[in-house]
């Protein structure tokens, strides 16, 4: 005697999971957008960007030329507070980077091998340099991303500088006032500190530190929470709780069964 029975199988997944799949699915994503929102006054960290150039020309390549950039803490012996980020170093015509200098490399100071990968320097040490060999070319250029992190109570700012010596040992002659012939000085004693620089062969501009407008993490934040509730709106529609296309997909889904293996 062959029985049939009819089974139905439902695709749809229970109302309830869905909803607990999408809604964490949606949390996640509001999760993220509000994280963006509140690290969003961290993004713009008070700083400067500076493009400097220097005429190397009249070095002369008897030897290898230098550079030293110094960042002294105004407020040592405290943690640091400010880091300067070299980056984007040119040489010009004829002109090359050499080793870093580790004899006279010292402080808080990451850098690679060669001068031409730039270093990050940070005041954790009354005093920081970063020192560097190359052949001098027509110009020596490279970027200076430098917060401006004023402290409070101090003698004495935290202050970032650069020095060039010739082959033959002897710096390149300014009109620094202090007399150490350095060839740009930056005190950091406001967000906004002037770039001072002290020959004629030195050339500087400057502006705020490069960081994402408002507008852009609110749009972005508005894309990300719509992303989230599209998707909840699509399972609505494909998983109603009734009407034509409910009835439609039950009955396709009807199969008989020809054994009594199904009772």
């Amino acid at each position: 005697m062959t029985t049939t029975k009819e089974i139905q199988t439902n695709q749809n997944p229970p109302s309830s999971q869905c909803g607990r799949v999408l809604s964490a699915r949606v949390a996640a994503v509001l999760l993220v957008a509000i994280g963006l929102l509140l690290t969003q006054r961290g993004a713009y960290a008070d700083g400067i960007s500076t493009t400097v150039s220097v005429d190397t020309s009249g070095l002369g390549q008897s030897g290898p030329s230098e550079v030293f950039f110094v960042l002294t803490d105004g407020d040592a012996p405290t943690p640091g507070t400010n880091t300067a980020t070299l980056t984007d170093f040119s040489f010009g015509v004829g002109g090359s980077g050499g080793a870093v200098d580790a004899l006279n490399t010292f402080g808080d100071v990451v850098s690679g091998a060669n001068l031409a990968g730039g270093a990050m320097i940070t005041d954790d040490q009354f005093t920081n340099v970063f020192a560097g060999f190359f052949t001098a070319g027509s110009q020596l250029s490279f970027s200076l991303e430098l917060t401006t992190n004023v402290s409070a109570g101090v003698l004495a700012p935290d202050q970032f500088s650069m020095f060039i010596y010739d082959p033959d040992g002897n710096p390149i002659p300014s009109s620094d006032p202090t007399g150490f012939d350095s060839l740009l000085t930056v005190d950091i004693n406001s967000l906004s500190p002037t770039v001072a620089t002290y020959s004629n062969v030195v050339t500087a501009s400057s502006g705020p530190l490069g960081v994402p407008e408002p507008g852009t993490l609110l749009l972005l934040c508005g894309g990300l929470c719509l992303v989230a509730l599209y998707p909840h709106r699509r399972e609505k529609s494909l998983h109603p709780l009734s009407g034509v296309y409910s009835v439609a997909k039950q009955a396709r889904t009807r199969i008989r069964c020809p054994t009594a293996d199904c009772l």
